[in-house]
């Protein structure tokens, strides 16, 4: 079996060891010219985040783009581990000689989520590095593509990746439905965990201030949630009436902000702060890993209920 498996998938294996390594030399030679400006600057005490980023916008995109690397493990990894081999037929002709199907889909679950988790944690590993700079001097760990593309997280988004292609396959039992299902199955449930339920992990800190009044700088790399008028405790939707004791004297926004603020309305600034990070990745490693082990038993129970 294992000659088997080396055989199949030499190529695939071959192929992202070759990205990787195309993708680990530039990133390790502007990750080492940064390091060094980094040191260098910070020695001045004059770092500015964008001069020392500024020469690196290609780099930058790549590492950005390594967002895409779950996805691509789900649609040509594990939406072609059961798929490719239920389309074509040949899993019946494995099964009915010497290899039998538990052993047959259990070698081919481990070989997936082994080069799965190995890849994408190699992956993330020198994006993680390279990005120091930047979660150094300019950017929160929490905006943007940057929770999803370091430390643990984007392991979890390969395990869930290939789990779903692997259900996919599994169910489809041939290769383009089962790609089409990974890639919006994938990008909708990480869309809806991102927009809806990340910032809500814990409860979120509030930082209520009079209107017009400065807002307070909020802790350094903190995820921002939103901003709410609140009045008495209350937040408020929709158009808002003027108080009719601020009508008559409120000629300027200043004024009217001070007479507003004064009968009660507050603007309610909500935020996680940095400290939650770690906390906020192990969640979300923790829920695409309980959803992959979910979807790797809708998959083993689909190919084994089949039809010899």
């Amino acid at each position: 079996m294992t000659w088997l498996l080396w055989r199949q998938h030499r190529i695939q294996l071959a192929l992202a060891v070759a990205v990787i390594i195309a993708f680990a030399i530039p990133t390790w030679i502007t990750g080492t010219h940064l390091s060094t400006a980094l040191q260098d600057c910070q020695a001045s005490s004059n770092c500015g985040g964008f001069d020392l980023l500024r020469h690196y916008g290609a780099i930058r995109v790549i590492v950005n783009l390594t967002m895409a690397v779950p996805l691509l493990i789900g649609v040509f990894w594990g939406a072609t581990l059961f798929g490719r081999e239920c389309d074509a037929g040949t899993a019946t002709l494995v099964w009915t000689q010497s290899v039998t199907r538990r052993r047959w889909i259990a070698s081919k679950v481990l070989t997936l989520f082994a080069l799965s988790i190995a890849c994408s944690a190699t992956i993330s590993g020198l994006v993680t590095w390279w990005s120091n700079t930047a979660n150094a001097t300019l950017e929160s760990r929490f905006d943007g593509a940057q929770f999803d593309i370091q430390n643990i997280a984007p392991v979890g988004f390969a395990v869930f990746g290939a789990a779903l292609g692997l259900a996919a396959g599994a169910l489809w039992r041939r290769i383009l439905p089962a790609m089409a299902t990974t890639v919006g199955a994938f990008i909708g449930v990480r869309l809806l965990i991102e927009l809806a339920i990340r910032p809500h992990y814990m409860s979120p800190i509030t930082q209520t201030l009079a209107m017009g009044a400065a807002k307070q700088s909020l802790p350094s790399g903190s995820l921002e949630i939103g901003d709410d008028l609140v009045l008495h405790g209350h937040v408020l939707s929709g158009p808002v009436a003027v108080d009719a004791s601020c009508g008559a004297r409120a000629l300027t926004r200043e004024r009217m902000d001070a007479c507003m603020s004064s009968v009660g309305y507050r603007i309610r600034h909500t935020y996680q702060p940095a400290s939650r990070y770690w906390t906020f990745q192990w969640i979300e490693f923790g829920i695409f890993v309980g959803l992959a082990a979910i979807l790797i038993a809708v998959a083993v129970l689909a190919v084994r209920r089949r039809d010899a």
